[in-house]
C-alpha cells in the first residue's frame, strides 16, 4: 500500500522539521513544505497530497487564508489545523470553512497520526457511531429511568429498524443530536405511564399536564445527554451534544423520519413501555 502523503504548511522552519520528522518516522511521504498560499496551491496540484496540516498564525495569509483558498482549489482536500491556539472562537472558524481536523502544538506523533486516520478513514468513525449508538442510549435510558424512578429496565425489540411510521403512544420527546455526526433521538410513551413515571420520580401526584411533560422533556435531556457524553468518552472526535427536546402530545400521530435510519428498542418498566428510537446520519464536516 502507498505512503499517505502529506503536505505541511507552516511559517516556523522547526515546526515544519519537527511535524515532517514525526511523519517520516510513522511511514508516512512528506511531499512538501511551505510557508506561502500561492506556494501550498502549486505544491498541492503538483503532488496531490492526502492531507495538509495546517498552521495558523503565519505572516503573509493565516491559516484560515491558506486552508479557504485550498479548499476552493480543490474542496475535497483535508487540511488539520495545526497550532498553539485552541478556542471556542478558533474551532467554529475552521469548522465553518470545512476544515476536517485538529492538533495542538507541540503536535505528538501519536495523536497526529490518530487524527489523520480519522481523517481519511471517516466512515470507519460513522460505522462505529451506527454499531453502538443505539446500545449506549439504551444503557443511558435504563441507568437514569431505574435511577430516578426506582423501577427495573427490559428491552424488547432490540435493535429493529423503523421501517414505517410508528404511531405515538401519547407523549413524545423529539431532541436532536449535533456534532460529528448529526442525528435524532425519540421517546415515547403514553400518558398514563408518563404519569406513573412522573409520581414515581416526585413521590407525590403530579400537579398538572404540564408537570409530567416537563418531566419527560426532562428525562429524555438527560438520557440523550448521558448517551452522547458515554460516546463522546468512547470517541472524543464525535463532539456529540443534544438540542433543546421538542415535545407533541394529545391525539395520537405518525412519528417519522425521512432523513434519519431510527433504529428502536422498547423499554419496559413497572410503570408502562417507553419507546426509545436513535439515528444518525453524516455530517458535511469531520472535525476532531
Amino acid at each position: 500500500m502507498a505512503a499517505i502523503k502529506v503536505m505541511i504548511v507552516d511559517d516556523s522552519p522547526f515546526s515544519r522539521t519537527l511535524i515532517a520528522d514525526s511523519l517520516r518516522d510513522g511511514g508516512y511521504d512528506v511531499v512538501g513544505e511551505t510557508d506561502s498560499l500561492e506556494e501550498a496551491i502549486d505544491i498541492y496540484n503538483k503532488t496531490k497530497p492526502d492531507v495538509i496540516t495546517m498552521d495558523i498564525a503565519m505572516p503573509d495569509h493565516d491559516g484560515f487564508e491558506v486552508s479557504r483558498a485550498l479548499l476552493h482549489n480543490d474542496p475535497n482536500a483535508k487540511i488539520i489545523l495545526s497550532s498553539s491556539m485552541k478556542d471556542e472562537e478558533t474551532e467554529m472558524e475552521a469548522k465553518r470553512i470545512g476544515i476536517s481536523g485538529y492538533v495542538q502544538k507541540p503536535v505528538e506523533a501519536n495523536i497526529l497520526f490518530q487524527v489523520i486516520d480519522k481523517v481519511l478513514s471517516p466512515d470507519n468513525l460513522y460505522q462505529d457511531l451506527l454499531n453502538s449508538g443505539l446500545e449506549t442510549f439504551k444503557e443511558a435510558l435504563s441507568q437514569n429511568v431505574t435511577r430516578m424512578a426506582k423501577t427495573p429496565v427490559s428491552f424488547k425489540d432490540i435493535g429493529a429498524a423503523m421501517d414505517e411510521p410508528y404511531t405515538s403512544s401519547g407523549v413524545t420527546s423529539v431532541i436532536g443530536i449535533i456534532g460529528q455526526y448529526t442525528g435524532t433521538l425519540i421517546m415515547d410513551l403514553s400518558a398514563e405511564t408518563a404519569d406513573n413515571i412522573a409520581q414515581a420520580i416526585l413521590h407525590r401526584p403530579p400537579k398538572s399536564n404540564d408537570e409530567t411533560l416537563a418531566m419527560v422533556s426532562e428525562l429524555a435531556n438527560i438520557i440523550g445527554g448521558r448517551a452522547c457524553s458515554m460516546l463522546n468518552m468512547k470517541e472524543k472526535a464525535l463532539g456529540l451534544r443534544v438540542s433543546p427536546p421538542s415535545m407533541f402530545h394529545g391525539n395520537s400521530a405518525e412519528l417519522v423520519s425521512p432523513s434519519v435510519k431510527i433504529e428502536h428498542a422498547v423499554a419496559k418498566t413497572d410503570y408502562g413501555e417507553i419507546f426509545l428510537g436513535v439515528g444518525f446520519k453524516k455530517g458535511s464536516t469531520l472535525w476532531m
